[in-house]
């Protein structure tokens, strides 16, 4: 593709039909009969980001590195529909050895379950970043080989690009190399986690925990997700901006988070400040939970409703 993208997504990558449902979600030991599986179209976290911000208006390119499968082609054929600069999406041969699985109730709430193949580590990095660093953000997150993250955001703040982080699933140790991101973006459950590894005590004041993180860590911006409570987010500025969930009905959560991170991230390369970027993000976040699996949940611009 000709254009430069406004943003790097250095991500995991895959795409399958979407999740089973079940009335309730299993407790432990507990047997459960499923109602039907299939639904929607299901996608890693990077493609779901890439997908997202692509249909937010960004002009978007994907940097990954997967092991093969009869998927492939099909997830080609989507970032191609999707105008994603896959140039720099690599694969290698073998397959994944153990599939992963996702299991949604009937409120929406999930349970996922990654594949063996889902950590995959980054090549060409260097290569990827340098061609595209008219960029302005790239977007990474703990999906990946956590070697390959702490490269990949050092490389990209020596290039001035800034970096936008999402640690999940969390890492059992507390990171040493967060003061190269510049925004990075959690959830609550992922908010205490952290603050835990950093021996902070956890609390739902919102504000707090995103400036304990700040400073535990050394992350330029946080934003906090609250799923359907909203946001809170602080920025370079030390402004706090907090946002009210939408009231909708959910037939299924998953991938809202990625929808909002992409949808965020689209927001801010088209200028907006970060309050205002997750308060879009809010917005569209809350259609994508109200259709069934990840991609297919992702609306385009045109048939939304939102203030831009």
């Amino acid at each position: 593709m000709g254009l430069q993208p406004d943003i790097i997504v250095a991500y995991t990558h895959n795409i399958s039909d979407g999740g089973i449902r079940v009335h309730k979600l299993p407790r432990a030991g507990e047997t459960v009969r499923a109602l039907e599986g299939g639904l929607g179209i299901d996608g890693a976290k990077g493609t779901n980001v890439a997908v997202a911000a692509s249909r937010a208006g960004a002009k978007v390119a994907l940097v990954a590195h997967v092991q093969g499968g009869a998927w492939f082609d099909r997830a080609e054929k989507l970032l191609r529909e999707e105008e994603i600069d896959d140039r720099f999406v690599f694969c290698h041969p073998g397959t994944r050895q153990v599939p992963g699985c996702i299991i949604i109730d009937d409120e929406g709430n999930n349970m996922i379950i990654l594949g063996s193949g889902t950590q995959q580590a980054l090549l060409h990095v260097d290569l990827a970043l340098e061609s595209m660093q008219s960029a302005r953000y790239c977007v990474t997150g703990y999906e990946l080989d956590v070697k390959s993250v702490e490269y990949l955001v050092r490389k990209a703040r020596m290039l001035g690009i800034q970096t936008i982080l999402n640690p999940s699933p969390v890492p059992n140790q507390k990171p040493g190399f967060w003061d190269c991101v510049d925004i990075l973006v959690l959830n609550e459950v992922e908010a205490a986690h952290m603050l835990r590894l950093a021996d902070g005590q956890p609390t739902e004041q919102w504000e707090e925990t995103a400036r304990k993180l700040r400073a535990a860590y050394g992350c330029r911006q946080v934003v906090v997700t609250l799923g359907p409570n909203g946001f809170c987010c602080l920025d370079g500025n030390n402004k706090i901006t907090f946002g009210k969930g939408a009231k909708v009905d959910s037939i299924d959560a998953t991938g809202a988070g990625d929808g909002f991170l992409g949808a965020m991230t689209a927001r801010l390369a088209a200028g907006a400040s970060l309050g205002e970027a997750c308060r879009w993000a809010n917005q569209y976040a809350a259609y994508t939970v109200q259709k069934s699996g990840t991609i297919s949940s992702y609306p385009r611009l045109s048939e939304l409703k939102l203030q831009r």
